[in-house]
């Protein structure tokens, strides 16, 4: 059995553990992640997608929540340009909440968003023609604007960066025993021992089962499912909305890909992460929202694509999972000179940064390290194609370099890989061109690219985390994709 050391151990490449990652080697720790699966294969590619503040929360006064996450949205829309785009919603006047506390909440919005780049929210009259596609026509209507992200390359490029500074990454290699051994814990990560300073727990749905490995028990962590369908669009245009429910929740409905809508999400309790799955009556929760909105709705046979994330919550004892904490907490065991484990509980997408800041703070002063965090102005790799312009300008310089390729697909190569897509034509051309043509926008060429630089094991890591593409292609075309996968022995 292959043994090695490290400094830190981070079982979970989540967003967080992908954070905490990347942070601590910018840092010089020498890091090691494991991961029984994927890369953000559970949580972490199963969001709404959205860098935010989390308008809602106001309603719930965790004003410091809101505000931690839109300094952290104007980080991300610098650090991570490539893959986010501002994101207009319409937030319809239907009557669950008073025109007044909307206004009232959209300004505090803004005002704890201190100095944006993002347009401030506005009131809209009742000419404006989406609220006329309602039905019945609403009279009014909020306007705001968020971030949208591809949470899974997000996570994925942290990753990256963590890897290019000295951090090893091992997707499909699950820690499977722990046992103290001097200043060290002993770690079983598949096929190999890992002597570790410090463990970091940062498994999200499944961290106490890590805490079980070293005779441990976890605070309780609450479940709570959230699913989202994918459905052909609802209407032409880059807004997307807000739309009140009748038991005080929200779906959004949000531009995906070039011919669909996302609509979500659900707010479930699990009893276990082994209960994980979309139910008959999230499916009619969310398509019940789009009739009362639009008077008109998709069917069930039109959902082109499904999924449903684990939120790890903190558990306060009651209430309902609409009001369930979206904070984060860490606790730290060990003393300087000996081993060290951190558990992490709670957080999301848009705060993974400063949660991995303030997670490797503590990490560091244990391992006696006073390097500060760089993290909030280093770009991530792909990143110096920074926002629409910029990514433009990228994709036509590429589309003259490689005049035999399509350039629609050089576009939407530089949407998921920024300017790393440079690197990638080039390996293309090498190779005779983009290879073979999956459907859905996949060709031979990225999902090859995808195997050996980013991590991919099977094809589902291609068509649902690394590209979507999976969501534009025939089952037929997908069975055809995942057996050429195998056929070529390539994950």
């Amino acid at each position: 059995m292959h043994r090695e050391s490290c400094d830190l151990l981070i079982v979970g490449a989540g967003i967080n553990g992908a954070g905490i990652a990347r942070d601590a080697a910018l840092r010089g720790l020498d890091v090691i992640v494991c991961e029984r699966g994927d890369i953000a294969g559970a949580t972490s590619s199963a969001s709404t997608k959205l860098i935010h503040g989390g308008l809602r929360y106001l309603e719930q006064g965790a004003f410091g929540l809101v505000r931690e996450s839109l300094q952290e949205r104007e980080t991300l829309a610098r650090i991570a340009a490539h893959l986010v785009r501002p994101q207009r919603f319409i937030v319809p006047h239907t009557g669950e909440r008073p025109a007044w506390m909307l206004a009232t909440g959209l300004l505090l919005y803004d005002l704890l968003g201190g100095r944006s780049t993002l347009p401030r929210s506005r009131r809209l009259r009742a000419d404006f023609p989406l609220l006329q596609q309602m039905q019945p026509p609403v009279s009014a209507a909020h306007a705001y604007y968020d971030l949208w992200v591809d949470d899974a390359r997000l996570t994925l490029f942290t990753l990256l960066d963590a890897q290019a500074h000295g951090a090893r990454v091992l997707p499909q290699s699950a820690l499977s025993a722990v046992t103290a051994e001097g200043a060290h814990w002993r770690c079983t990560v598949g096929d190999r021992t890992v002597l570790a300073r410090c463990v970091v727990n940062v498994a999200g749905p499944w961290m106490n089962a890590v805490e079980t490995l070293r005779g441990a028990v976890a605070p309780p962590v609450r479940l709570v499912q959230g699913t989202h369908i994918v459905v052909p669009r609802l209407h032409d245009g880059d807004d997307a909305w807000l739309l009140q429910q009748p038991d005080r929740r929200i779906v959004f409905v949000i531009p995906f890909a070039d011919n669909f809508h996302l609509v979500g999400t659900t707010e479930t309790d699990l009893p276990s992460p082994e209960a994980l799955g979309a139910t008959a009556a999230e499916r009619r929760y969310l398509l019940d929202a789009l009739q009362r909105a639009f008077g008109r709705a998709p069917t069930e046979h039109d959902i082109r694509w499904e999924f449903s994330g684990m939120r790890p919550l903190i558990d306060g004892g009651g209430g309902s999972a609409r009001t369930a904490s979206r904070e984060y907490r860490m606790t730290m065991e060990g003393g300087r000179g000996g081993r060290g484990w951190m558990s992490i509980r709670g957080g999301k997408l848009t705060t993974h940064r400063s949660l991995a800041e303030r997670a490797v703070d503590r990490l560091a002063s244990f391992l006696g390290s006073n390097a500060r965090s760089v993290t909030a102005d280093r770009l991530l790799p792909g990143a110096e194609a920074a926002g629409p312009t910029q990514r433009s300008e990228l994709a036509r310089t590429l589309a003259q370099r490689h005049p035999a390729l399509s350039s629609g697909w050089i576009a939407a190569l530089v949407g998921r890989h920024g300017s790393e897509t440079s690197r990638l034509l080039e390996q293309a051309a090498r190779a005779g061109g983009p290879g073979r043509d999956f459907g859905g926008g996949l060709y031979e060429a990225e999902a090859r690219w995808c195997a050996r630089y980013e991590w991919a094991c099977n094809a589902d890591d291609v068509l649902w985390r690394r590209t979507k593409c999976g969501v534009g292609m025939s089952a037929a075309q997908r069975d055809t994709f995942a057996r050429w996968w195998v056929d070529q022995r390539i994950g």
